[in-house]
């Protein structure tokens, strides 16, 4: 079969022929519909992740949406390697598959799920019953940065702010129910200063880096008082993989920071929550900007910008 083969780690995958899909006990052969490109699929593509097992020459993808054999698409959340989504077929476990909701677009359900769990899996272990937090969505441009903020309205946050670069991909944030976006420039600092004084509950991370430290700072140092506490989730690393601040930004403030990955996460608990994100998609609530491209291009468009979505 024809697929996006990684034959070394240092090198995007190359459209070519590949084994087909030889399954187990509880697996189906599908039909693959669409795949997206997200960071951990890069990441893994390059042995970089941590969750990276597999060795060349493997099939880049590891969800998406296929067909099942009764003609229906449903989501998958992961294959099993050396086999992956980036292909015209692969194995799937028949429990794992989620129904894709009638009128939701195959390239959009592939996209949105993997988008969404960054900031749903979070919220729903940080958020008390009857919590009405502030959130600030730190890197909110990219595209599980543009879900999360209509996600923490969905689950009660009562006021959601923005953070990003300035454009036309910050200003939809305001769009998508936001109440405030705030551009990273020279008065980045002043207004998460300003926010801060109110009171920021959570903050969801998808920058890190030297960003991510300046706002740290600023929020730490404004909160209302030392008592308020604000749990900093890191989900992603896209300004840097380190950040910098005094250690006693720490023991004065109750700034609680960790990080959120898939393994901290039961595959009942993400099977869930990935029905839960296909039906907000279907209803309009959360959307991703896709850039749909073919899988027989893969080599040349692999390293093209936005959330890539591939059709075999």
């Amino acid at each position: 079969m024809r697929a996006a083969v990684v034959e070394d780690f240092d090198k995007p995958p190359v459209f070519g022929e590949f084994a087909e899909p030889e399954p187990v006990e509880g697996e189906v052969v599908v039909e693959v519909r669409a795949a997206a490109v997200s960071n951990i699929v890069r990441l893994i593509a390059a042995g970089k992740h941590y969750s990276s097992a597999a060795h060349p020459p493997m099939v880049a993808g590891f969800d998406g949406v296929v067909e099942m054999p009764d003609g229906s698409l449903g989501y998958i959340g992961g294959v099993r390697s050396p086999w992956g989504t980036l292909a015209e077929r692969t194995a799937v476990s028949v429990a794992a598959v989620r129904p894709v909701p009638d009128g939701l677009d195959a390239s959009q359900a592939a996209a949105v799920v993997n988008a969404a769990f960054a900031s749903w899996l979070p919220l729903t272990r940080i958020l008390e019953p009857e919590a009405t937090p502030t959130v600030l969505v730190l890197g909110a441009t990219g595209a599980s940065g543009s879900v999360a903020g209509p996600i923490a309205k969905h689950l009660g946050a009562k006021r959601v702010i923005t953070v990003g670069h300035e454009g036309d991909a910050l200003r939809r944030t305001l769009e998508r129910g936001s109440d405030e976006a705030i551009p990273i420039n020279d008065d980045m600092v002043d207004a998460i200063a300003r926010v801060g004084a109110d009171g920021v509950d959570i903050v969801l991370d998808f920058l890190w880096g030297d960003v991510g430290s300046a706002v740290a700072t600023a929020l730490a140092n404004s909160a209302p008082g030392p008592q308020h506490r604000i749990d900093w989730v890191n989900l992603g690393a896209l300004d840097g993989t380190s950040v910098q601040f005094d250690a006693t930004l720490l023991r004065m403030s109750d700034l609680h920071v960790w990080g959120s990955g898939a393994g901290a996460y039961s595959p009942e608990r993400r099977r869930d929550l990935a029905d839960a994100a296909l039906d907000l998609a279907a209803r309009g609530v959360i959307e991703v900007t896709i850039e749909q491209r073919s899988l027989a291009d893969v080599g040349s468009t692999w390293n093209d910008r936005g959330r890539l979505v591939y059709l075999p």
